[in-house]
């Protein structure tokens, strides 16, 4: 890390920050675009800044979280890139660290991330995060009545959302956020349906596969894998919730070596040891989190 300074993003990063992520993520110019004109804020970037300018990159998007039936806030860790020549010096790690610790001071109780690649899943578990949100395929025949959704609908939308997730823990949307659905479903070729009862679907391009769909003409045609995970950033807070929710907190000492002001949280009377990311698979054991819909 040395000649590397780890600091937020300030006006003048903001070219230099697209041209990074034009090197990180190539071949996706138009939501580039789209990102930097609809969801980029300096104040959610952090940034790994060597003589040459930004090499990498993390943004922390803010979002709330329904869990045992109250509301917590959730960093949303997006677009982690470094520049292919400074990839393998540690940068990401050092910008993870210092998320989680920005995280922390922000309040929130978990971080959230959707992996790009299936082999980040074991990139992410060292730093704490556990593979607790799964996708199954989906399907959806709709019911007579079916239209094409538009921003007058987002109420309508949000409401049949949360309707049907009121029983699992789930990310909330506000109504800014399902206008960026609707955008990015036609920048992409997609669309969204709603039909007469009571569901819906987002087609995310143009193929006949949902990626979200609910009520009576949604059904799952497949199982479900791993889709995206969550590290518990306030272990205390975490845990005084699942107490007060009638769980009794496992016989284990916390060990967090990227969040240390978590250690001490748990203790042990057999000496048994649980790391942040078996934290998150016990804290939501059952539980069938949701997350979907974030800007992947």
């Amino acid at each position: 890390m040395d000649g590397f300074d780890i600091r937020y993003a300030r006006g003048e990063d903001a070219a230099p920050v697209r041209d990074l992520w034009a090197l990180c993520f190539p071949g996706e110019a138009a939501f580039a675009a789209y990102f930097f004109a609809r969801l980029y804020r300096p104040e959610r970037a952090l940034l790994a800044v060597g003589p040459d300018g930004p090499a990498a990159m993390l943004h922390i998007m803010p979002f709330e979280m329904t869990w045992l039936a109250q509301t917590v806030p959730v960093g949303y860790v997006y677009g982690v890139g470094t520049h292919p020549a400074f990839r393998r010096r540690g940068l990401a790690a050092a910008l993870l660290d210092q998320a989680l610790f920005e995280m922390h001071l922000r309040g929130c109780v978990f971080a959230a991330l959707i992996p790009q690649e299936a082999w980040l899943f074991d990139f992410y578990r060292p730093f704490g995060f556990a593979a607790v949100f799964r996708r199954p395929t989906v399907g959806y025949a709709p019911p007579d009545g079916v239209r094409t959704a538009r921003a007058a609908d987002i109420g309508a939308l949000n409401r049949r959302y949360e309707a049907h997730l009121a029983r699992r823990p789930h990310l909330l949307r506000a109504p800014g956020h399902w206008e960026r659905i609707l955008e990015e479903c036609a920048l992409a070729g997609g669309r969204v349906l709603m039909d007469d009862a009571d569901g819906y679907a987002v087609y995310a391009d143009g193929s006949d596969t949902p990626v979200e769909c609910f009520g009576a003409g949604a059904a799952e045609t497949g199982p479900a894998r791993p889709f995206g995970c969550l590290r518990v950033v306030q272990a205390g807070r975490a845990l005084a919730m699942a107490a007060q929710a009638g769980r009794r907190a496992p016989d284990a000492a916390l060990q967090d070596a990227c969040a240390p002001w978590n250690n001490g949280t748990l203790t042990a009377a057999d000496g048994g040891r649980m790391d942040p990311s078996d934290l998150a698979a016990w804290l939501f054991d059952g539980a069938a989190p949701y997350m979907q819909l974030m800007h992947n």
